[in-house]
């Protein structure tokens, strides 16, 4: 029993990631998980810092830049005992919150907590307790909690960062947008995609009342909206996102010009999905862009041709689609940072839709799990799949019926081929696994003796929260 509840919180755990669009490592480089001290900050203070100190200070981000966190504990926590025996100086705090940073990365929640809490203190007794400051030492906090599980406390520490956010910035400030990510992630680990969309649909919200929605400067904040809804299975959501940015892109550019080809293979793949290649409008408009921007840039162009590709492999049109294949190749091969080979490596999933389980289907509010199964399947150069298997299942076991809905579906899914050199290839041994989730069963309840109420007597923390 123990084991299979370790299990499932692995699984939701993998699928809170999903879910999330990796919200949890978005702006891993540009926005730190605490506000790690700028050297400039450490040089301010006057008289407190040695070059040693500084030095130390260096090394520790650096570490922490490289994903080193082991190395950057001791030397993190050297850096604490260097200023045990003389006066503070301003980057103390921050010294305190980097710790807990690497207490966090690694998974030493009580830990982090301990030290962000302390942080937290310095820099309101300093600062007060509505200074921007405690922005990211508050958001660290939040992470750590959603790292730790912790998904409630995450919530009440990211609120009170946002809060911190709209004393000082308004109400309605775009800055607030890696706050309102974190708050979405935590919101998915609780399971509450309600709460977890209007977060994201905040995020957009903002940055509209900011610019306005036909300014340019919004489209990132459509990209990031349309992203999510995909990953959380609304694609109609997701298209109108993209076709606001095309909208937008063709007020201010015109009919013809390269930024119009980016929400447009967004827009094409959607329609694969939803409509299996039967509505070839927007895809026409691609395969028009293509011919008439011959010098647009490699990379662009060479997604477009794959993704024209794509519609050809659905429509059953084999001939058209190594064409358009040995093109996308051709033009992404032109650009040296691009890795074409390692782009095309694998077979990829064109119009696969997952079948509705019954926790899909109910609107009721009832506990509920994550679970996953696995394929083994062959993927021909058309793009169709064959020898499908269910890994991990017993040979004197039948699939259930999930399992063999999803054996269907997947039998009917076309595939991007794996190319060689720009040519479709046969691929062997492909594996992968999907995310569904299933009702808790209700634990049998027992009467308890002498209290005159029902208990449940076999059920663990977990499944009394289900």
């Amino acid at each position: 029993m123990q084991r299979k509840r370790a299990n499932a919180r692995n699984v939701s755990n993998a699928v809170i990631a999903l879910l999330a669009g990796g919200l949890l490592g978005a702006n891993a480089h540009a926005q730190q998980t605490n506000p790690a001290p700028t050297q400039s900050a450490a040089d301010a203070a006057p008289g407190a810092d040695t070059s040693a100190l500084q030095g130390m200070r260096r090394a520790r981000d650096a570490q922490i830049a490289g994903r080193e966190y082991q190395t950057a504990l001791k030397v993190a926590q050297d850096v604490l005992a260097a200023q045990e025996q003389s006066p503070h100086d301003v980057a103390y705090a921050n010294d305190v919150a980097a710790l807990g940073r690497i207490h966090a990365e690694l998974r030493e929640i009580d830990a982090a907590e301990a030290r962000y809490l302390e942080a937290i203190g310095l820099i309101a007794k300093a600062e007060g307790e509505f200074t921007p400051t405690l922005i990211d030492v508050y958001r660290g906090l939040g992470r750590s909690y959603i790292r730790g599980g912790r998904y409630p406390e995450a919530i009440t520490t990211l609120e009170t960062a946002q809060n911190i956010s709209q004393r000082n910035l308004g109400l309605f400030n775009v800055e607030q947008s890696p706050l309102l990510d974190d708050i979405t992630t935590a919101y998915l680990g609780l399971g509450d995609t309600t709460e977890a969309q209007r977060r994201q649909l905040d995020r957009l919200d903002n940055a509209v009342r900011r610019f306005g929605a036909d300014d340019p400067r919004v489209i990132p904040f459509r990209y990031v909206l349309a992203n999510y809804y995909e990953r959380s299975r609304l694609p109609e959501s997701a298209s109108k996102q993209y076709e606001e940015v095309l909208k937008s892109q063709t007020a201010t550019h015109g009919d013809i010009d390269a930024t119009l080809l980016g929400p447009l293979r967004q827009i094409v793949k959607i329609d694969l999905l939803i409509t299996q290649a039967s509505k070839p409008q927007h895809r026409d408009q691609l395969a028009m862009l293509v011919d008439h921007l011959p010098d647009a840039d490699a990379v662009d162009r060479g997604l477009s041709l794959a993704v024209l590709g794509d519609w050809a492999t659905v429509a059953n049109d084999a001939a058209s689609a190594r064409g358009y294949y040995k093109q996308a190749w051709a033009s992404l091969a032109r650009e040296p940072q691009f890795d074409v080979t390692s782009y095309f490596s694998a077979p990829s999933m064109i119009d696969f839709v997952a079948p509705l389980n019954p926790v899909d289907r109910n609107t009721r509010s009832r506990g509920y799990a994550w679970t996953q199964i696995q394929f083994n399947f062959s993927v021909s150069p058309d793009g169709l799949p064959s020898n499908v298997t269910i890994l991990g299942l017993p040979e004197d076991k039948d699939p259930t019926p999930i399992q063999s809905q999803y054996n269907r579906r997947l039998l009917e899914t076309h595939f991007r081929p794996r190319l060689v050199a720009g040519n479709p290839e046969l691929t062997t041994n492909v594996k992968s696994t999907h995310y569904f989730r299933y009702y808790l069963e209700k634990e049998k309840k027992t009467r308890g003796k002498g209290k005159g109420r029902d208990t449940d007597a076999d059920a663990g923390p977990d499944d009394k929260k289900g």
